[in-house]
């Protein structure tokens, strides 16, 4: 009796308490213009032809306001899902927030949630998914604190 063949999964996922805990070292800092692979997952497809690669990603970014006298930040993340260095799909997002106080205790944080990519068709070997994040334009502590990158193979 062989093994049944089916569907798998694979995962990369952290998960921080605090997304504005620097100490952490699951956090990851985003300096401006610096993309950084913040979850990467390897999948090996054996028959190119007739495998579909469903991806699941979601990513928290926090926002540290290091400016005391502001009344409204904007900050803009690039969010990425891509293969063997090939982007497969991009948000873009610019946010404009009040500030709640000023940092340690002040900021904001948005989740980017689920972003389901479906790769058809990917091609024979190893795979490798990476989630990238880059801090666009905003304030400098822009920190990446839970994320998940799944790929389950079909």
């Amino acid at each position: 009796m062989g093994l049944k063949k089916g569907a798998f999964v694979v995962d990369d996922t952290v998960s921080v308490d605090d997304p504005y805990d620097t100490t952490d070292p699951n956090m990851i800092q985003l300096d401006t213009n610096d993309p950084i692979t913040v979850a990467t997952v390897d999948v090996c497809v054996e028959q190119p032809q007739r495998t579909q690669v469903s991806l699941d990603s979601m990513a928290q970014i926090a926002v540290a306001n290091i400016n005391t006298g502001a009344t409204s930040l904007t900050f803009e993340v690039k969010y990425e899902i891509i293969r063997n260095g090939t982007t497969l799909a991009i948000i873009n997002d610019e946010m404009d927030y009040v500030p709640t106080g000023t940092f340690p205790d002040g900021g904001r944080h948005t989740n980017f949630p689920n972003f389901p990519i479906l790769d058809n068709n990917p091609i024979g070997g190893i795979n490798t998914y990476d989630l990238v994040c880059t801090n666009v334009s905003g304030p400098s502590l822009t920190f990446v604190g839970s994320r998940s990158l799944k790929a389950t193979v079909l």
